[in-house]
Formats: C-alpha cells, sequence, structure tokens
C-alpha cells in the first residue's frame, strides 16, 4: 500500500472510530432516559444496568455502523480537500480514485465483520438482555401490529393483537376451531380471555359453530375456553424475536412456520435483511467517495455533515418503502431486502462517472 494510501485510510480510521463511539453514546443515551424510571423503580443497581447496556452493544454497533461509516468517509475527504491535500495529489498527477479504493475495501471488511458478529455475537448478546430484562423487570406485556400473533395449537388456531403477562390476558382475540381433517368448525371471538386453572378462558365472547355443510350457527355468549393453547409465558417465544436469531437459525425457524401454514414474508425479510443491511456499510463508503470528492473541495466539513443526513434519511427512505411493498406482498421479500442497496450502489457508480470528468 502506498503512502498516501496508507494516509487516507489512516485518517477514515480514525474518524470512523470517533463516529461509532460518538453514535453508540447517544444511542445508549437515549435508551438509558427513556428506561430510566424502571431501572430506579426496580431498583436495578448501576452495575447490572452497565452490565445490561454492555450485552446490547453489538446490536447498537450492527445498526449505527453504516451511519458511522459515512460520516467518516465524508468528513476524512473533506478535511483532507480543507487541507490542500486534495488538490495537491490532483497537481502531482495522483488519480484520486485509486488513491481512495481502501475506503472501498475498508467499507467491505466492515461488512463482513458486522455480518459475522450479527450471525454468532448479537443473537447471543441479545438473549442475555432479555434474560436480564426478565429478572428484573419480569415478562410484561407485548403489542402486536394490526395484523396481530397467529399461534397454532393442537384445538385450532389464535389470533391475538395484545399479551399482558401480569395478568396473564390476551385482548384482541379471534380463535378458529380446528378439527381433522383440517376443517374449521368454530369461531370465537373476544375481547379478553383469562388464564385460569390451566386453561385460557374468554370473556364476552361471541362464538359461532360451522356445520359440514358450510351453515354458520351462533352459540349464546358465555365463558368458552380456547383448547390446547400454552401457558402465557410460552406462548409467546420472547428468544424467537428475529434479531435474536442468527441467518440460519430464523432460515430453519421459517421453514418450521411454513410447515404448520403460518405467514413467512415477513420473516423472509428480516432473513434477506441480515444480508443486506450489513452490506450497507460498504454501499455508505462506494457512495460518500464522490459525492466527497465533488463537494468537499468547496466545502470541507460542513458539506461532509450534511451530506451524511441527506444520504443516510434517503437510504432509510427506500429502505422503509420496500419493506412495506414487501410485506404488503407486491415485491418479494428478497427484492423488498435488496433492492435499497442495488439503486445506491447504481447512484454510486453514476457518481463515479461524474468524479472522472
Amino acid at each position: 500500500m502506498k503512502i498516501l494510501e496508507k494516509h487516507v485510510l489512516s485518517e477514515f480510521m480514525r474518524l470512523l472510530f470517533m463516529a461509532l463511539a460518538g453514535f453508540v453514546v447517544l444511542f445508549i443515551t437515549v435508551d438509558l432516559f427513556e428506561n430510566i424510571d424502571t431501572l430506579i423503580a426496580h431498583e436495578v443497581p448501576p452495575l447490572a444496568s452497565f452490565v445490561f447496556f454492555i450485552y446490547k452493544l453489538p446490536f447498537i454497533i450492527g445498526q449505527v455502523s453504516p451511519v458511522a461509516v459515512l460520516v467518516a468517509v465524508l468528513l476524512s475527504l473533506g478535511i483532507l480537500s480543507k487541507h490542500g491535500e486534495i488538490t495537491a495529489m490532483k497537481a502531482g498527477g495522483v488519480r484520486l480514485l485509486s488513491t481512495v479504493y481502501p475506503l472501498i475495501a475498508a467499507g467491505l471488511a466492515i461488512s463482513l465483520a458486522v455480518m459475522l458478529m450479527n450471525e454468532y455475537v448479537t443473537p447471543a448478546a441479545q438473549k442475555k438482555a432479555d434474560s436480564f430484562r426478565k429478572q428484573w423487570f419480569g415478562v410484561q406485556d407485548a403489542t402486536f401490529g394490526k395484523e396481530g400473533l397467529w399461534v397454532k395449537s393442537d384445538g385450532g388456531i389464535l389470533n391475538v393483537r395484545h399479551i399482558d403477562f401480569r395478568k396473564n390476558e390476551l385482548f384482541g382475540i379471534t380463535y378458529y376451531e380446528v378439527r381433522k381433517p383440517f376443517r374449521v368448525s368454530g369461531r370465537i371471538e373476544a375481547s379478553k380471555a383469562v388464564w385460569k386453572e390451566g386453561r385460557w378462558l374468554s370473556e364476552g365472547a361471541t362464538a359461532w359453530t360451522f356445520t359440514k355443510e358450510g351453515e354458520a350457527r351462533e352459540r349464546a355468549n358465555q365463558q368458552l375456553a380456547l383448547t390446547g393453547l400454552e401457558e402465557p409465558e410460552k406462548l409467546v417465544n420472547l428468544e424467537n424475536f428475529q434479531q435474536n436469531m442468527g441467518f440460519f437459525e430464523l432460515w430453519e425457524y421459517i421453514r418450521t412456520l411454513e410447515k404448520d401454514g403460518y405467514e413467512t414474508t415477513k420473516h423472509w425479510i428480516d432473513l434477506w435483511s441480515k444480508i443486506s443491511f450489513p452490506l450497507v456499510n460498504f454501499i455508505m463508503a462506494l457512495v460518500g467517495i464522490p459525492f466527497a470528492l465533488k463537494t468537499g473541495r468547496h466545502s470541507g466539513i460542513a458539506a461532509g455533515g450534511g451530506l451524511s443526513i441527506i444520504i443516510a434519511f434517503s437510504y432509510w427512505m427506500v429502505y422503509a418503502l420496500t419493506r412495506s411493498l414487501g410485506q404488503g406482498g407486491m415485491i418479494p421479500p428478497i427484492v423488498a431486502a435488496f433492492f435499497p442497496d442495488l439503486l445506491f450502489v447504481a447512484i454510486g457508480s453514476l457518481m463515479y462517472g461524474y468524479v472522472r470528468q
């Protein structure tokens, strides 16, 4: 590696660690203030709180690293430009793009490192954080989106909107009674169900029985049992959230869900995002370099900070849009996960052509 390349890379790495440390501290500070009342109410010792945030550190690093890479690229080249080093390189006949290629290689290396961390370190650390949360706070509640949570049991299929683990209660319930061979024999709708005497009992329920001929007969409102469902804490396996799984673990989990007849579109998007999102580190370096070379020579550090916000926000908007389209079934899950990456690679490539002019 040439001296100029080493100089550019060292400046980038210095700013990368500073940006990464800054974003991690900011993330933890916001999280701490959001949870400070809970920590105090449960009398969590300061050392235990510190350990809790250490467990969350791998997840936080994975989330903020793309922005840190982008900021480091833009600011490092902006500083070199402000000090006249970019101009000196051009005057000396040095090809700027060949000098900054180590930054692209560094972005790729960071992507691979984050990918490995998300596979082998983050899931274990998140499970430790969940165990800490259960130990000190208890399992409290879980709220699900407009589609609710679908749970299959021996006696039927349950859809629930909210679970209060403290009171062992379910809210917003639709329960389909299923008989073999697979036939829906009844439906129960209830605003609430309570765990009593080893079973779930619905309150204020309206129920229908479906005959083999397809006729629906309404049953009298009463307290009805939802048969075959797990006890409260086993109803939702909190350790099976996607961020607590590695790529291959989630792959097997999705296959199991599909065998049981569950909708898995969102899970497939989460799976492919475990590859596409770490690659954003590489893409931010790829996109940031040509922008920095074009604007840094005029605006220096100020442009770097502004461009970081614009580029990161633009990527997030595209990511949110394609994810929504994917969850709605309008585009395949793999397209939803990788389209933002491909779009910004194309933008970066076009900018490289512009820089060469």
